[in-house]
């Protein structure tokens, strides 16, 4: 049983480290928001933008871009 909680706990901490990569990725200036011109690389992203933008303030934060579904 250890083992298996131990497995999942790595499996979920590397998901955590591989969601922050792609969101330092996209956000191309280091600004902590990736802007819809940085979005634009993806064409995925840039289809979601608008939605994941909750707050409409033209950028997505780390937490909005955690919604976010890649292909």
């Amino acid at each position: 049983m250890k083992k298996l909680v131990m497995s999942v706990m790595i499996f979920a901490s590397s998901f955590s480290v591989v969601a922050a990569d792609d969101f330092a990725s996209f956000d191309v200036d280091g600004n902590g928001a990736i802007s819809i011109e940085e979005a634009a690389t993806n064409e995925a992203l840039s289809e979601q933008f608008k939605s994941l933008d909750t707050d409409g303030n033209g950028e997505l934060s780390k937490d909005e871009f955690a919604s976010f579904k890649g292909e």
